[in-house]
C-alpha cells in the first residue's frame, strides 16, 4: 500500500461521482472506518487494487 500512497501524493486528483444502493454505501463506510480511512480513500484503494489485479497500468502519465 505504501507504493500507492507515495505515487498518489505526486498526482493531481479528480472527482468521480456514482450512485449505489444504500446498503453498498453503508458496507463501504464500515469497511473504511475499520481501516481508519475516509470513504473516498477506501473506494480509491478498492479501485486501484482492482486495476492492478486486471493488469491495468494506472500510473501511466496522461497525454
Amino acid at each position: 500500500m505504501k507504493k500507492i500512497n507515495e505515487h498518489h501524493k505526486k498526482m493531481k486528483t479528480s472527482s468521480i461521482t456514482f450512485k449505489t444502493p444504500p446498503q453498498v454505501k453503508k458496507a463501504l463506510e464500515k469497511f473504511a472506518k475499520e481501516g481508519f480511512r475516509s470513504l473516498s480513500s477506501q473506494v480509491e484503494m478498492i479501485v486501484i487494487k482492482y486495476l492492478e489485479e486486471q493488469g491495468i497500468d494506472w500510473k501511466k502519465p496522461e497525454k
